[in-house]
């Protein structure tokens, strides 16, 4: 007598895709990359120094669809796609009957590795370490029913923007703006470092012996020096962003959000999820956005106006996530005779090597090793590296994918979390004369 033998969990079959999430995907890594590049090419204080509206009236029109349209608007859709994932991965080991925690945390620690090589190595502006960490928590919840992942998911981002609120006020209680100097003695990365280690940087990034730090490390190396700055920026960012701004906590409501929608089928052909998400970004997330940027503008980054504007952020910045997300699941249904669509839609299935293609190419141009551009390329700059890195991998991605059916770092991660490796090469496609 024999017993057949046990389904397992496999790398999803291009047959079995779920195409709306490959066209957010790819509409996400365009979003992402549009914010990432202000600070893989200039300082991060570059944001809060006001020499884009000294640039001409062409970067600043670029500078606020910046931040009214990407802004805190691709990070939360690219998070709630993440949760879908998480979601789906989930049904899908529970209709085989396989376990899901193991494979899962397979999954999210090769993440972290990615991440952690993409920080140090060649930019720190890195997200997947933060999603490794913030899954490593939401993972234990995907069993619920979407209306508890929803009741939780509110909550995180509440809590999120709560925090920001008080962070603000606390802040303009204790009358922290103008804590800034205008000028610093600091002519290079290794007088930034004294004056760190002495605790005379106490405005973090935005002192300008930071930005002449960052400067010195990323234009002029040497390599050591820029993992240094890197590493530096890195945890900052960790402490600060995600911990102190609350970020994390609106991380793991947008994974939550992204669970509950996935358990909700809103690729159903019946479903007016779509719509009702499209209408939520065009009527309530455009117009807020807009407002919340107005208010930021008030004042520098450090003032009442701009920590208020970024928790008004918060909470409207997921409705033009989900606008976009709703527009996704529209095109994707044009996706095999459109070839943009499809293009998009390719992008997004190379998503991670995409992803680390973006920064290679800007540390390319920015960095030391490359053209030592940083903290000389203009906002009209920034798009242009943008529009062609973007367009190069809308056609680019189609093509490689029908010849393989995944990109080389999406092979290694499958690779590491089904603990075999998956097929690479692509069926021949048969044409009859």
């Amino acid at each position: 007598m024999t017993t057949a033998e046990a389904p397992t969990l496999r790398p999803t079959r291009a047959s079995d895709r779920i195409i709306a999430l490959d066209v957010a995907r790819g509409l996400a890594l365009f979003g992402i990359f549009m914010v990432n590049v202000q600070i893989m090419t200039q300082p991060i204080g570059w944001l809060a120094s006001g020499e884009v509206h000294e640039q001409g009236p062409l970067a600043e029109i670029l500078h606020y669809l910046t931040r009214v349209l990407f802004e805190s608007k691709s990070y939360p859709l690219y998070s709630m796609l993440f949760g879908m994932g998480m979601a789906l991965m989930y049904q899908r080991a529970k209709a085989l009957n396989r376990p899901f925690a193991f494979p899962y945390l397979r999954r999210i620690i090769l993440l972290a590795v990615f991440g952690l090589v993409h920080a140090i190595l060649i930019w720190y502006g890195d997200i997947l370490f933060h999603y490794f960490l913030i899954a490593s928590v939401t993972m234990w919840l995907v069993f619920l029913r979407p209306k508890w992942l929803l009741t939780i998911s509110f909550s995180m981002i509440s809590l999120a923007t709560l925090l920001l609120v008080a962070i603000t006020l606390i802040g303009a209680a204790f009358n922290s703006e103008g804590a800034i100097p205008e000028t610093t003695d600091a002519t290079n990365f290794a007088e930034f470092w004294a004056m760190l280690k002495k605790g005379e940087i106490q405005a973090g990034p935005m002192h300008p012996a930071w930005i002449v730090g960052e400067t010195d490390a990323f234009a002029n190396g040497p390599f050591l020096t820029a993992v240094a700055m890197r590493t530096i920026n890195w945890a900052s960012g960790l402490i600060f962003w995600l911990v102190i701004n609350g970020v994390a906590f609106h991380l793991a409501g947008m994974f939550l959000l992204g669970a509950a929608i996935m358990k909700a089928n809103p690729f159903a052909h019946e479903s007016r999820l779509p719509t009702l998400f499209i209408r939520l970004g065009l009527f309530v997330g455009l117009p807020f956005s807009a407002g919340a940027v107005i208010m930021g503008e008030l004042g520098g980054m450090q003032s009442t106006y701009y920590g208020l504007s970024a928790a008004l952020t918060m909470v409207v910045g997921p409705c033009i996530s989900l606008g976009y997300f709703g527009l996704a699941i529209r095109l994707a249904q044009s996706a095999p005779t459109n070839p943009l669509v499809h293009a998009i839609a390719s992008a997004g299935r190379l998503g991670l090597t995409n992803y680390i293609m973006q920064s290679l190419v800007v540390a390319a141009i920015a960095q030391h090793w490359g053209l030592g551009l940083f903290g000389d390329v203009t906002r009209v700059g920034m798009v242009l590296i943008v529009l062609g890195v973007y367009a190069f991998q809308l056609l680019y991605s189609p093509l490689l994918l029908r010849v393989f059916t995944m990109g080389p770092l999406e092979y290694l991660w499958r690779t590491g979390i089904y603990l075999r490796m998956p097929k690479l090469l692509a069926p021949r496609r048969v044409t009859t004369g």
